[in-house]
């Protein structure tokens, strides 16, 4: 009888023993292992307490941004795992890489995820690279457990951003006359937008130069209604290729005439 209970014991001893902590894939993105709080846990011993900020409302293709993990009260957060993916689909959308108290890992169903490069952390963060082109909307999914198993809780979060907004923007009204506003932001370093009226349906032609009068932009369409015309541009030439800061013409031809104002771009 002594056998059996010491035996018993030294099976039970794994099953304990074995770090939830050092679980992969489990963010819960589709393709991956699941959701690993909520449906391994399945514990809320006490309100959740943790923020995951810094993921755009909308981003920037192939720009960097820093996400921060952190926890407000209560315990610290024993483990996360998160990545990024397109829409509702598991395809990778862009690149993680490890930041303040995180680390990469790669698996079968998840090859860029991201969490603590040590259990119970406090706050840390990694480095989202949006896609180099545009993917549309794409979905951070975060799940972690804070705490422990038997005492803590679970978060899971799915924190969706949208693509940059299109080029152009179309309000449709009736504005009172043909105009142009001053672009702003002005100086801009990321992006500037341009509103124009159009006062009547036509022919309209917007072109941005140099100082030197070399083209670098251009809008031109036959406008079928009237209203307003958001213009968005990013400070790089005709199909990329980034511009050197300076001053810019920016002008605006319709059969209501010819508008013409400047702007400042600052790297």
């Amino acid at each position: 009888m002594r056998l059996f209970i010491l035996l018993t014991v030294l099976y039970l001893i794994p099953s304990t023993a074995v770090s939830h902590s050092n679980y992969v894939g489990y963010s819960g993105a589709p393709g991956s292992n699941g959701v690993c709080s909520s449906s391994c846990h399945g514990q809320r011993s006490f309100v959740p307490s943790v923020t995951v900020t810094g993921f755009p409302q909308s981003y920037e293709p192939g720009q960097q941004y820093t996400i921060l993990v952190n926890h407000t009260s209560h315990s610290a957060i024993n483990q996360f795992n998160a990545s990024v993916r397109v829409g509702t689909d598991s395809e990778i959308a862009g690149i993680i890489s490890a930041g303040e108290n995180t680390e990469t890992y790669q698996t079968d169903n998840e090859t860029n995820g991201i969490r603590w490069a040590a259990p119970n952390t406090d706050s840390g963060t990694f480095i989202w690279t949006a896609p180099s082109d545009e993917a549309g909307e794409v979905r951070l999914y975060w799940a972690g457990l804070q705490g422990t198993r038997a005492f803590g809780a679970d978060t899971n979060l799915v924190i969706i951003s949208n693509g940059p907004p299109s080029d152009i923007e179309y309000l449709p009204g009736t504005p009172g006359q043909f105009s142009m506003n001053q672009n702003y932001p002005n100086p801009f370093n990321n992006h500037t937008i341009v509103e124009i009226a159009v006062a009547e349906a036509g022919q309209v032609d917007f072109i941005i130069t140099n100082i030197l009068g070399q083209l670098v932009y251009e809008w031109r369409e036959n406008v079928t209604q009237t209203g307003i015309v958001n213009i968005r541009w990013d400070g790089k030439k005709q199909g990329g290729g980034e511009l050197p800061s300076g001053v810019y013409f920016y002008r605006l031809t319709s059969k209501a005439g010819t508008i013409t104002k400047k702007m400042m771009l600052l790297r």
